[in-house]
């Protein structure tokens, strides 16, 4: 885990919506028969992506990106097998693109409809605009307009209890909202307090997800439905309210699960 601290005056300047993502990447790896090739590269002491190193049969090569992360979920439940590894090569500057069609028709509203409903389900299928509004392009956007967003303080038995009057791990669906200056949101500058507006801990980021798909957003006012989710509804360790806000890790030589 790895927390920044960054001033909001370094931020959003006369945009007032910030967003954000992460990538990962890796050497691109040749492994050689031994005595097959004899390849001696320089090493890459200038960050030159065009320089290989051979060592004893294997060649580095330059960074790749393999991975990237913007919103949860989006790669994870909406994105088609058959793109996932393209999702993870590509930057946000294609989204729309290539992979706009799976927030406009969520496969995962589909799904939530022929199997939890019996086919008889309430999640629109088709036309998903406000949720290609979430996740297209796939960045963590964050409203500065607002006040302070609310956070999820320490509760008893380590369960993230709120003490932040209003706060709620559902965000909108619970009632927790900001008011914008410089957005409509659903009506008056009313935005969601947590994710899909940043990702604050304490965000039930499965369940605002689902509700999210059950309900319909595209309208004014809003169909909520719900919540639902995975019935997972608190996090086993009390979260702080100071940087960095994650609680201290559990000790993996001596923890289980209850």
């Amino acid at each position: 885990m790895m927390a920044l601290a960054i001033p909001l005056s370094e931020l959003g300047g006369d945009a007032q919506v910030v967003g954000v993502y992460a990538t990962t990447s890796r050497r691109q790896v040749q492994v050689l028969i031994s005595g097959n090739r004899n390849f001696q590269g320089s090493d890459d002491k200038n960050n030159d992506p065009n320089h290989y190193v051979s060592m004893g049969g294997v060649i580095y090569g330059p960074y790749v990106q393999v991975a990237r992360q913007g919103n949860p979920l989006f790669n994870e439940a909406l994105v088609a097998i058959a793109d996932k590894d393209l999702y993870s090569r590509t930057s946000p500057t294609q989204d729309k693109q290539l992979f706009k069609k799976y927030a406009l028709t969520p496969e995962l509203a589909h799904l939530i409809n022929v199997i939890v409903f019996a086919g008889n389900g309430p999640a629109p299928e088709t036309n998903r605009t406000d949720i290609a509004g979430i996740f297209i392009p796939d960045l963590i956007k964050v409203d500065l307009s607002t006040g302070p967003c609310r956070l999820a303080g320490s509760g008893a038995g380590g369960l993230p209890n709120p003490d932040d009057a209003g706060y709620s791990r559902l965000g909108i669906f619970g009632g927790d909202t900001l008011t914008s200056t410089i957005q409509p949101g659903f009506g008056g500058g009313t935005i969601p307090g947590g994710w899909p507006n940043g990702r604050r801990f304490g965000d039930d980021v499965i369940d605002i997800a689902i509700t999210a798909l059950v309900s319909d957003l595209r309208v004014s006012p809003p169909i909520i439905r719900g919540p639902y989710g995975d019935n997972v509804d608190g996090n086993d360790m009390a979260y702080n309210k100071v940087f960095s806000y994650e609680p201290t890790p559990q000790n993996g030589r001596n923890h289980t699960h209850p």
